[in-house]
């Protein structure tokens, strides 16, 4: 984990739900968070301490006192005082009745419970148990007690519950848990790297162009590669603007999300952003064309065919280059069948951008709707520098190294 991203205490206690929590320190260690995992002896039966393990990259503690030999440097090594001592906040999720109860009353009989006993940052519980627990007095009663003291809930909610039935008490979705979560821990340490500060927009997604109110022109862009730029630019320090059409992906937590459907759309909604940002990066599969003539109801079948005629798109990112500033920095996105070293530098000074992105879509285990990317990145000024297949997570991290290398962002 980077040592500048913040550290989060992640709780794990008695619940079914606790399976949920592998999710969750995924999503997390993505976002660049450090996470500590303690959980409680009836959270082990329902949960998986070396996955959790692989996944944060650190020990799940479970011992109120640790076996470590104490050592001249460390004198007193008490996991809930060491661990806190780094912690930037404390989310327990799940948070079963006989928790939140045992929080409430002031019991500190474990490891977790001794820690959220003596924690100066911010706790936040994430309740999963049956409805008529949740909103049993006793539990209601225990639940004020805790927020009295400054401890924020994220409410559970409806659907199905271990016992079969449906109702109020399943914990939060992970997206819901993040969204509350990474604005306190970025508030408590908001991350520095060699972009801190820079306004980075980035488009993401593909466009739809309607046919009829029903039908539409498309692609396969599942918009993984533009949230993988969006993760990695924050990582960084960035403030990150994020332009998408239509993908299955929710908005990223901590970025500001502008969903667009048509071409015209996202031109006009990033010809809106521009000026405020330092940083493009097109990754959007904008369509090329659309139809010029939709219908506005659905066309039915009569045994003919139908010819469309298409009219061509403005170029998005040209346009957008030749509204720039000073000081602001462009990368475009090319999509290719055939990757030529002449056409590429060509393509990438026509489009007047510092950086083309070059991937070869012929390659069905790379681009679009998948996971990983194989790109190559173009200069204007001729060089060319070709990466092997990684993660797009990885890919997006050569980008903004690329990136960095050229002596940008300038020095304030």
């Amino acid at each position: 984990m980077p040592d500048r991203g913040p550290t989060l205490i992640l709780g794990v206690t008695g619940s079914i739900a606790a399976y949920k929590a592998l999710d969750l320190i995924r999503r997390l260690v993505g976002e660049g968070v450090s996470v500590h995992v303690v959980a409680t002896s009836k959270a082990r039966p329902f949960f998986p301490a070396m996955a959790a393990e692989v996944l944060s990259g650190h020990r799940v503690e479970t011992n109120l006192f640790s076996r470590k030999p104490y050592t001249q440097e460390e004198k007193l090594h008490v996991p809930h005082l060491s661990l806190l001592s780094r912690a930037d906040a404390v989310l327990v999720a799940p948070a079963s009745a006989d928790f939140i109860a045992r929080l409430a009353l002031g019991l500190a009989d474990d490891l977790l419970s001794t820690m959220l006993l003596s924690a100066k940052v911010p706790v936040v519980i994430a309740p999963a148990m049956e409805e008529a627990m949740y909103l049993h007095p006793a539990s209601a009663g225990h639940r004020h007690t805790l927020n009295e003291r400054g401890v924020l809930e994220i409410p559970p909610e409806s659907g199905s519950l271990a016992s079969g039935m449906t109702g109020l008490g399943r914990m939060a979705s992970v997206d819901q848990i993040l969204s509350v979560i990474l604005p306190i821990l970025r508030a408590r340490r908001p991350p520095t790297g060699v972009l801190s500060g820079v306004r980075v927009l980035i488009s993401s997604g593909p466009t739809f162009e309607p046919i009829d109110s029903v039908r539409f022109l498309g692609n396969r862009s599942s918009g993984l590669m533009g949230e993988a730029l969006a993760r990695a630019a924050m990582a960084r320090g960035a403030q990150v603007t994020v332009v998408s059409g239509p993908t299955a992906l929710p908005p990223l937590p901590g970025t500001t999300h502008y969903g667009v459907t048509t071409t015209r759309e996202m031109e006009d909604r990033l010809r809106e952003l521009f000026p405020a940002h330092q940083l493009l990066i097109m990754a959007a599969a904008v369509s090329d064309y659309r139809p010029r003539d939709p219908l506005p109801v659905k066309r039915k079948k009569d045994g003919k065919d139908w010819t469309l005629q298409l009219a061509e798109n403005r170029d998005i990112l040209l346009g957008l280059a030749e509204m720039r500033q000073p000081g602001q920095f462009l990368i475009g996105f090319a999509a290719e069948s055939v990757l030529d070293p002449a056409a590429l530098i060509k393509k990438c000074r026509s489009k007047k951008v510092d950086l083309l992105v070059a991937n070869d879509i012929s390659n069905s285990e790379t681009g679009f709707a998948s996971t990983q990317n194989e790109v190559t990145l173009v200069s204007p000024e001729g060089s060319i520098n070709a990466f092997s297949r990684a993660d797009k997570r990885v890919v997006a991290e050569q980008i903004l190294d690329a990136v960095c290398k050229e002596g940008w962002p300038p020095a304030p």
